[in-house]
């Protein structure tokens, strides 16, 4: 009996001191909470919520895709590619180029394209730079240097 007691008054001290330690690691940075080191360009990977509700609106996103439901995937897209997510800032930059669910931009694919900083962003920078004229590359290259990631 007393070692029951023992263990179970271990367990609800080792329990409070986690959830103790799990509120001091969630810090606030310009309203923002910020659980985890994280590239500055990835917000989405700054806290366990932000991270969660990305990967279940990408899941989303790509269901739509599947149905042709090009303005609602678009949308969703955008939101998570601000956050930083590299295959929605790939296939929102597709949807740019052909121009499904939003206005054919090679300037905006080609800043998504550049964001994600993935090896097939790089390869379509290649394809659509070919039928870009310089300011429109340098239109891009502004937008990409005005780029502010989102935390929501």
């Amino acid at each position: 009996m007393y070692l029951r007691i023992c263990f179970l008054i271990i367990l609800i001290l080792n329990t409070s001191n986690y959830l103790n330690a799990r509120e001091i690691i969630i810090i606030k940075k310009d309203g923002n909470s910020i659980q985890y080191d994280h590239d500055v360009m990835r917000p989405y990977l700054s806290n366990d919520q932000i991270a969660l509700d990305t990967e279940i609106t990408y899941a989303k996103a790509i269901r739509l895709q599947m149905g042709g439901n090009w303005k609602e995937t678009a949308e969703l897209y955008e939101k998570i590619a601000n956050r930083g997510h590299p295959t929605a800032q790939v296939h929102l930059g597709k949807q740019y180029v052909h121009g499904n669910g939003v206005e054919m931009s090679l300037v905006q694919a080609y800043k998504w394209f550049y964001l994600s900083e993935t090896s097939i962003g790089k390869h379509f920078i290649k394809i659509i730079s070919k039928d870009m004229s310089p300011q429109q590359i340098n239109n891009a290259k502004n937008l990409i240097k005005k780029f502010k990631p989102k935390y929501n």
